[in-house]
């Protein structure tokens, strides 16, 4: 293989030593030396057709076949380098596209979490669905049952997220932070850089210790060497760091229901005595396990039905009767399906997408070298009268199609390099997807693959067809009528036909995408965006121990907040729309169906005119006013959506309802008012919704130091101008210097980023259509063209019998019309088995829509008649003279 002129001498060496034998025997024979020579030769036969014998019988024959078919295609594409460009390139869009987003496919689906041995990490959750409640975080006293008697996992740990006003080195800030297990780090498997991980006796209240991130380690004490001991101070406390942890440990991780927003500081979990007595209530704790060796998810799954049980039976009586649930879930989940579970459909349909693209890409490629073949009929007739069969012509056409493949598939590297940051730079923030994704071995390999694949697709059928052709065949070809030719043609109408099918679907999709954007722009909020401007304003425990300074602290905030000039009304909320996360189970105090118990209700807890503020009406009733205190009756607001779906048709005014607990006191609804989203896209309809008042709340809610839920209000302002925002800023800082205000929501921005999914969702995959159709209309325009070119003769001859330029341009159209058409209804029939798997993106519109389907179809024949119009104008100018002339 690697040194053929030795092997050429020892080929020549062993063919004279065979003659000389032969020589040497006629000697002795009695010839003379020339007739000996001549018997020899005789005898032996043509010394060059053994030497191509013994070279046909190497092995590495094929490596040289190979090698010289690459320089032979290598040549062929440079003489022609139109023709190349535009196949590279062609090529180049469709393998680029779809590394783009098998490189983010591949970093969000197929990379392993960044744990040890991460297939065996579960999420474990409970489930309550009689009450609304299918999946939610464990409570603490049942996650105690359930740890003491599962033995499924070799490890498990609780953590939650938690914001933390850090503060003791630098300027203040809020951060995002965690509350963790002991064994949480033991459960991912990861150890820190510096210190170490919490200790058993740590995970007891009274033991100020953290484990901070790098980026903390890094920003607020630049790096030091010995930072383990030091301390830092969280919500004013000072806290003992004990761990660093490694630059790229993330947890917990974006994307996972529950707690999804990675921290920078952990702290112990440390359940304190209200919390381990907190039965059916403060469902708030993730919990990750691990899987022990040699059990199986199903094993553990049917251990955790049995353990629910045994909770459920642990439950005070006086709860269950209050509850009225019959029973208790927990499940088990694996940590990665866990964490992409609502991006995996998105980039399923945009690697779909982009792969409808490259196989346009391959017709379109098909297309050309169909037509290139014709041109190099006599050619490889040729190379068949000299004797080379089929499978070496396929061969040698099939390298010239690897060799485009390969110089497309690094061109669509280099484009998928580029796209990929572009695409990730325009990602929404709704969407939880890595902001660096790298261009690994995978991607490279998937890229290889995928332009090895391409060039089997578009190469195969053209050199199958073109190598099909016999000896006399290009001069049969020549004249109307030949087999040859009419197969070409349908091979080319099939490849138009399919492109037309392909983008129909494409478009369909794009049209449904952004019809869904469209209905979601359209859709009332509910509230009243506009200059509304909210601020967390969380209060530390250090600062503020009693629930006397917690209020009188948010009710100056409100005051001063409302002193400013600009400032239209100021309140302060537990949560804004399209962020309300906490969620209670209640019960009616009359029974509606035979039913007390209540589904999922979405709960906030308000101050002053918190609805005028933010522009919800009230529909029914009354609002809050300061008359609803501590020693009144308490009193709750309710969505439209919670009284129709308890009362329809009646009057939730006047109902009670408390919470599901046996010494919650009963709230009087006093009012109905506007529904608002919840969540943070408009594509979920609004949950059911009471607003109770935060002075209404006892002490000892408002003191509490654990779950803090009325410690971290949001005050809401209205303003007239954005220079308002900065001096209620400086009021706050005023009554508090060392506040650090956390997350600052802009209403309006926070709306525009609510619909930024289904806009990115439109948009990307509406670019993908839209390059499906352009490749399909230059395919036409090739094929109409070539016709032209191919029937100039016929074209002449028509023209010379009578017929009028007119029938020319009506007969070239109608034939491009025709293709589009039956590729249109290919496409039909493809899309309403495809559309489906869009419903889960779909907001108000159907995957099988008739007004899309409809408008995406004459869109697509429209186009095709502008693609069909030059080629046909070409035809009716054609000179009957001098086409009879040139034929």
């Amino acid at each position: 293989m690697f040194d053929k002129r030795k092997s050429e001498r020892e080929l020549k060496a062993e063919v004279e030593f065979d003659l000389e034998k032969r020589v040497q025997a006629n000697l002795a024979a009695g010839m003379s030396e020339a007739e000996a020579r001549r018997a020899a030769q005789r005898e032996f036969g043509s010394v060059s057709l053994a030497e191509e014998e013994c070279r046909d019988e190497r092995r590495n024959r094929f490596f040289e076949n190979l090698l010289q078919d690459l320089r032979f295609g290598m040549r062929t594409l440079t003489k022609k380098p139109g023709f190349t460009a535009v196949a590279i390139l062609t090529l180049a869009l469709g393998i680029g596209a779809n590394t783009a987003i098998f490189s983010v496919v591949n970093a969000v689906l197929l990379r392993p979490l960044p744990f040890s041995d991460p297939s065996r990490l579960f999420l474990l959750y409970e489930g309550v669905p009689d009450v609304g409640f299918p999946k939610i975080e464990f409570s603490a006293p049942d996650l105690m049952i359930y740890a003491q008697a599962q033995h499924s996992f070799s490890a498990l740990a609780p953590y939650q997220n938690k914001r933390f006003e850090v503060s003791g080195a630098g300027v203040p800030e809020r951060v995002m932070g965690a509350r963790a297990g002991w064994k949480l780090f033991d459960v991912l498997g990861v150890r820190p850089i510096l210190g170490r991980t919490f200790s058993t006796e740590e995970d007891q209240p009274g033991h100020p210790v953290t484990i901070i991130s790098y980026g903390v380690w890094q920003r607020k004490f630049g790096g030091a060497a010995d930072v383990i001991g030091k301390s830092i101070d969280l919500d004013r406390k000072p806290y003992a760091i004990v761990g660093v942890m490694p630059k790229d440990f993330q947890f917990p991780l974006p994307g996972a229901p529950g707690s999804n927003a990675p921290a920078d500081v952990w702290v112990p979990m440390a359940f304190n005595p209200f919390e381990l007595q907190a039965w059916g209530q403060m469902f708030n704790n993730d919990v990750a396990a691990r899987l022990a060796p040699g059990v199986t998810p199903t094993q553990a799954q049917s251990e955790a039905e049995g353990i629910a049980a045994r909770i459920f039976s642990a439950y005070p009586p006086s709860l269950l009767q209050a509850f009225h649930v019959p029973r208790l879930h927990v499940l088990v989940k694996p940590l990665h399906a866990e964490i992409v579970g609502e991006v995996r459909p998105l980039l399923l349909v945009l690697q779909a997408a982009v792969g409808l693209v490259l196989l346009i890409a391959c017709a379109n490629v098909a297309l050309l070298l169909l037509a290139r073949a014709s041109g190099r009929s006599r050619e490889i007739a040729i190379r068949a009268a000299l004797g080379a069969g089929r499978g070496r012509l396929v061969l040698q056409l099939l390298t010239e199609s690897f060799l485009l493949a390969a110089f497309g598939g690094c061109a669509g590297l280099a484009l998928a390099t580029w796209s990929k940051d572009l695409l990730l730079k325009f990602l929404p923030a709704g969407i939880e997807l890595p902001k660096a994704v790298s261009i690994d071995g995978g991607v490279l390999l998937f890229t290889m693959v995928t332009a090895l694949a391409a060039a089997v697709v578009f190469g195969v059928v053209p050199a199958m067809n073109a190598t099909r052709t016999q000896a006399r065949s290009p001069l049969q070809d020549s004249v109307k009528g030949g087999s040859a030719g009419r197969r070409q043609h349908r091979l080319q109408n099939s490849f138009v036909v399919t492109e037309f099918a392909l983008a129909l679907i494409l478009m369909i999709g794009a049209g449904l995408l952004l019809k869904t954007f469209a209905n979601l722009l359209k859709t009332s909020p509910g509230f009243q965006p506009q200059r509304v401007v909210g601020f967390s304003v969380p209060v530390p425990v250090e600062a503020y121990p009693r629930a006397a300074q917690v209020r009188s602290f948010y009710e100056e905030a409100i005051a001063q907040s409302a002193a400013v000039p600009g400032v239209v009304s100021a309140a302060i909320s537990s949560d804004m729309p399209l962020h309300a996360n906490e969620t209670d189970a209640l019960v009616l105090e009359i029974p509606v169906h035979g039913k007390t118990n209540l589904p999922a209700i979405r709960r906030s807890w308000i101050i002053g005119d918190y609805l005028g503020t933010m522009g919800i009406p009230i529909l029914r009733g009354r609002g809050f006013t300061p008359e609803d205190g501590a020693n009144t009756q308490p009193v709750a607001l309710v969505s439209k959506a919670f009284a129709e779906s308890i009362w329809p048709g009646g009057d939730a005014i006047g109902k009670r309802v408390k919470l599901a607990f046996a010494d919650a006191p009963w709230l009087t609804i006093v009012g109905i008012v506007g529904d608002v989203p919840d969540s943070t896209s408009l594509a979920q309809p609004p949950s059911p919704h009471v607003y109770t008042p935060v002075l209404q709340e006892s002490d000892a809610a408002i003191a509490d130091s654990v779950v803090n839920r009325l410690r971290s209000l949001n005050l809401v302002v209205r303003t007239q101008s954005d220079s308002s925002v900065a001096e209620v800023v400086d009021r706050l800082h005023k009554l508090d210097p060392s506040l650090a205000i956390g997350t600052v929501h802009a209403m309006q921005e926070e709306l525009g980023m609510s619909v930024a999914p289904q806009r990115f969702n439109a948009a990307l995959v509406g670019i993908y259509a839209g390059a499906a159709l352009l490749l399909a209309l230059v395919g036409i325009y090739g094929v109409l063209a070539y016709a032209v070119t191919q029937q100039t003769h016929d074209i002449g001859v028509r023209m010379a019998l009578g017929a009028r330029r007119a029938n020319i341009f009506a007969l070239m159209l109608r034939r491009g019309l025709t293709l589009a058409v039956i590729g249109a209804a290919a496409g039909l029939a493809g899309a309403f088995g495809v559309t489906r798997v869009l419903s889960t993106l779909l907001y108000g519109v159907q995957p099988r829509d008739p007004w899309i389907f409809a408008g995406v179809t004459l869109l697509l024949t429209l186009a095709s008649i502008a693609a069909c119009i030059i080629p046909a104008r070409r035809a009716m100018r054609v000179d009957p003279i001098i086409a009879l002339r040139h034929e």
